[in-house]
């Protein structure tokens, strides 16, 4: 079974045959409870290794040392612990006895390097036992795919000519150069900030840190796409440095889907073409 799982630090988004989830990254220590309640959708109590605790939305309440680790690079346990969940959850949804995995995860562009990459795949690959909400689930990760952020999104819905791709995320900000199909690197990178990592909450100060950095390399007239959670939110702030900014609407099954699967869709697109 192919996945393209976009663990990120806000919300985990999983594409796949089935079709399409998300739900909130938060991990945090389990403990007992004296009042149970039920807190959202994504509540989840996971064992894993011996280790026990909350994920989703039972980590944002319950959880004392809740949080995720912020960062240009995915190569921790965070992620190895989101991707797991994700696909626990994606079968359990779908009512679907799977066990083997091939699957594509991305990677912010600046620590999409070879080292990098292989870290993922050593952190990932294999066999695993994780019970979600007393389910016990075998998964065999066999295969593994690292995609570059941003640019990947591209082929949720390919454009024509020169595309620049902006994609804000809590932890991090990547901006990617595709032209027709090819990554142009060098007008590319990752930005150490994002949603989630300043003190200050102004929108219209982030969207000018995003086109300080990207405007010494970008040009002011460019076509600009937005992917990601905040896509919309940011458009408007963003019109005065980029004009003809626009959010992309990534396709899947036919039908235009929420920008903040662009990610998660390209990585299946990827899986589909690798794999199949």
């Amino acid at each position: 079974m192919i996945l393209g799982v976009d663990a990120g630090n806000s919300e985990v988004k999983i594409a796949a045959k089935y079709g399409l989830i998300k739900f909130l990254s938060d991990i945090g220590e389990g403990r007992n409870i004296n009042l149970e309640q039920v807190h959202g959708e994504d509540d989840m109590v996971f064992e894993y290794e011996g280790k026990y605790g909350f994920a989703g939305s039972l980590a944002k309440y319950e959880s004392e040392f809740v949080g995720s680790l912020m960062g240009d690079s995915k190569v921790h346990e965070d992620t190895k612990l989101r991707v797991l969940l994700g696909i626990h959850r994606y079968l359990t949804l779908n009512n679907v006895e799977e066990y083997n995995f091939q699957i594509i995860v991305g990677q912010p562009i600046s620590k999409h390097t070879p080292l990098e990459k292989e870290g993922l795949r050593k952190l990932l690959q294999g066999k695993h036992v994780i019970t979600v909400n007393e389910i016990k689930k075998k998964i065999n990760i066999d295969k593994i795919s690292v995609a570059a952020e941003a640019a990947s999104s591209f082929w949720s819905n390919p454009q024509n000519g020169l595309t620049r791709i902006i994609d804000v995320g809590s932890g991090t900000v990547n901006y990617a150069s595709v032209l027709e199909g090819r990554f142009i690197d060098k007008e590319s990178g990752t930005l150490n900030f994002g949603m989630n990592t300043n003190k200050s909450n102004n929108l219209q100060a982030l969207v000018r840190g995003i086109a300080a950095e990207t405007l010494k390399k970008w040009n002011k007239e460019d076509n600009v796409f937005l992917v990601g959670g905040v896509a919309e939110a940011i458009k408007s702030p963003l019109k005065q440095y980029y004009p003809n900014v626009q959010v992309l609407q990534p396709i899947f099954n036919r039908k235009i889907q929420d920008p903040i699967f662009a990610n998660a869709i390209s990585f299946y697109n990827i899986g589909v073409s690798v794999y199949e």
